[in-house]
């Protein structure tokens, strides 16, 4: 059973991986940055209604979870997150925001030693500065062949940051009362974030004249690169442990290069490449390390 727990993880990263290249297809249809993740996020929250729902039928004495600050930070780190690797894949390759942007882990290892209080092993130190070295070759050989751009690769780190703060909210906030609810909330929270900013920016008239193929984008977008990934993430956790399907997943840094190739015709540097393969041998160590 456990080959079915590995094939939804590994699907669940396969199409998580078309996401870089498919939001480049909306931007050149004209959807704004803040528009495309309102409407991705959008979908995402109708669903997670409707779950919710069925959830508090069956399951009436369910806990509820509260607003917090690790609510509120987690739903920043969910907006900085989306926004963050959006912009990175509109600035730099698909490749190199994505070896970047997987650094998250070893930000979440640094968070939880300042709030938790511990102290790192030996192998975590070793995993952290590990992934530190595969950034800087992906990042320096980006630089040396002239694909090097700075808002894209700080963009990446931002939401690379961002989603640190949402595991930590799950692992220190207020996951740790009830997990689904409060990913709910601190979807929704986010999801309303992104509205405040898209009506202070002026973008949600935008978002209603974009066309119907932008609109087939954008549902492709909350659907196949969220709703559906995290539903076959969760489905795999049945048959394999977490930490399992943690580092399956982790093959969305090669499928995402696969389908730059395959639909935008982007080659992935070398160095982005070889640093990704060091930053997924860290993430695969600190893994291990947490078993």
């Amino acid at each position: 059973m456990s080959a079915w727990g590995l094939l939804c993880a590994v699907t669940a990263a396969l199409m998580w991986g078309t996401s870089g290249s498919v939001i480049r297809i909306a931007d050149s249809l004209g959807v704004g940055i803040v528009a495309l993740n309102l409407a991705r996020a959008l979908f995402g929250s109708v669903a997670l209604c409707t779950v919710a729902l069925f959830r508090r039928n069956m399951r009436p004495d369910a806990p509820r979870v509260g607003f917090s600050v690790f609510l509120f930070l987690g739903a920043a780190g969910m907006v900085m997150s989306a926004l963050g690797l959006t912009v990175a894949f509109l600035r730099i390759s698909v490749g190199l925001a994505i070896v970047i942007y997987y650094s998250s882990p070893c930000l979440v290892m640094a968070g939880s030693w300042g709030l938790g209080g511990g102290r790192p092993s030996r192998v975590q130190a070793m995993a952290f500065i590990l992934a530190l070295v595969g950034i800087w070759i992906a990042v320096g050989g980006a630089r040396a062949v002239g694909t090097f751009d700075t808002t894209g690769v700080v963009a990446a780190l931002v939401g690379s940051a961002g989603y640190a703060l949402f595991v930590l909210n799950g692992k220190f906030g207020t996951g740790r009362i009830d997990a689904f609810g409060s990913f709910f909330l601190t979807y929704l929270l986010s999801t309303a974030m992104l509205g405040v900013i898209a009506i202070a920016r002026g973008d949600i008239c935008g978002l209603l004249d974009v066309s119907p193929q932008a609109w087939w984008v954008l549902f492709y977008l909350g659907i196949a690169t969220s709703l559906i990934p995290y539903g076959l993430l969760v489905v795999s956790l049945r048959w394999i442990p977490g930490s399992t399907a943690a580092i399956a997943t982790m093959t969305e840094v090669p499928f995402s290069m696969m389908w730059a190739w395959i639909i935008s015709s982007e080659f992935p540097e070398a160095s982005a490449v070889t640093g990704g393969a060091i930053v997924l041998l860290a993430v695969g160590i600190l893994g291990r390390s947490r078993r």
